[in-house]
């Protein structure tokens, strides 16, 4: 008899480098069908491989995304195309110098009283992907889990939007997708509080922040989730996926460690070090977690070294078209690494598990109207 499997897939979050993931993604599961003799299938639907997707921020649009079955070409159309309006006003590109300092503090200045971007073109941009669906409708129409990360601004409380796939979890069944993700997107300094009347209506509004701020990789959301509503005799499989990393370290001199307000950019560099920070320390976490439980099997997708040259598009806000096209380089690299590595090496718990969530993907048939 087959052994049960409960497959999670966890999507971290990290603002326009969202499409480094889902290219990633995307051009894994084609490789891997190919080498599978799926006939090289596209716009295939790798979400319904999966019991749960968890995804923070970025990675709650991508993860919103798979689970109701958009193909990953038009996920990544959305950022490819869409990018340079949800980010209309990106912090300058650095590549050193005093220049640089100088836009970077005019740039935070000039966004003292307000929130850099407004929230319209991303609304606008999830509605053509994600339609008006509500968490419940997804869950009946699909059958997948979905977890988004956020905070209630309003009690500094972590809040994490779920499906009805427990008989205790009615709470955001009427929460559209397209808020959910708004919610978990809303970072601060980046984009305003988001707020959401209360879908049951009660009269009530809710304000929520970026879900990164307390679960940017949500590895952990994921994996305590299945432990809950994962069978008993069931094998756990969980995969988790980054934006690409954060740009190389730096060193300090002690003048700069003395920095005020200007010298964290306003905020912005406490927010991107919260981020990068979380994300690789709850990696370490999960995977002992995991080791410790004795029926989850975790694997992390590998993310290419960053090139100096790259270093300063990987931004959580850097949508122009050239950052864009260097985060889509970096995917491709990363696929050919994590290909060879799940295609050659040797065949552990791991890459049989993530070779399996890759193999023999039907096509998919698209968000239904």
């Amino acid at each position: 008899m087959a052994e049960k499997t409960f497959r999670v897939l966890s999507l971290d979050g990290g603002g326009v480098r969202g499409i480094y993931t889902a290219s990633l993604l995307q051009q894994l599961a084609l490789r891997i069908s190919r080498f599978t003799g799926n006939d090289a299938v596209n716009r295939l639907d790798l979400g319904a491989r999966f019991n749960l997707i968890v995804g923070t921020s970025t990675g709650s649009i991508v993860g919103a995304a798979l689970a109701a079955g958009v193909p990953l070409e038009d996920v990544v159309e959305l950022y490819r195309t869409r990018s340079k309006y949800i980010f209309h006003s990106p912090q300058p590109i650095q590549r050193g110098g005093c220049f640089d300092k100088l836009r970077v503090g005019a740039w935070a200045l000039w966004h003292g009283g307000r929130a850099a971007n407004q929230p319209g073109a991303l609304a606008k941009a999830l509605q053509t992907v994600l339609g008006d669906e509500t968490m419940e409708q997804l869950y009946q129409r699909r059958g997948i889990a979905l977890c988004v990360p956020t905070v209630d601004a309003t009690t500094n409380r972590a809040w994490v939007f779920k499906t009805p796939h427990s008989q205790r979890l009615t709470r955001d069944n009427a929460y559209r997708l397209v808020d959910v993700c708004l919610a978990s997107a809303a970072a601060p300094i980046y984009f305003p509080i988001h707020g959401v009347n209360d879908p049951d209506g009660g009269g009530q509004k809710h304000w929520f922040v970026d879900g990164g701020l307390w679960a940017n990789n949500p590895v952990l959301v994921g994996l305590v989730e299945a432990l809950e509503v994962a069978p008993s005799d069931a094998r756990i499989e969980v995969l988790s996926v980054g934006t690409g990393g954060a740009p190389k370290s730096s060193l300090l001199t002690a003048r700069q460690a003395n920095r005020g307000t200007f010298g964290w950019k306003g905020g912005v560099d406490i927010v991107s070090m919260s981020l990068e920070s979380q994300a690789t320390v709850t990696a370490y976490l999960a995977k002992q977690l995991a080791a410790s439980t004795g029926r989850v099997t975790l694997h992390r997708l590998q993310d290419s070294p960053v090139a100096p040259e790259e270093a300063g598009y990987l931004g959580l806000d850097t949508g122009t078209e050239e950052a864009i096209a260097h985060m889509e380089k970096r995917a491709s690299r990363s696929t050919d690494i994590n290909y060879s590595d799940l295609t050659t090496g040797v065949a552990s718990p791991e890459r049989r598990m993530t070779l399996y969530m890759f193999s023999n993907l039907k096509p998919a048939a698209g968000r239904q109207e």
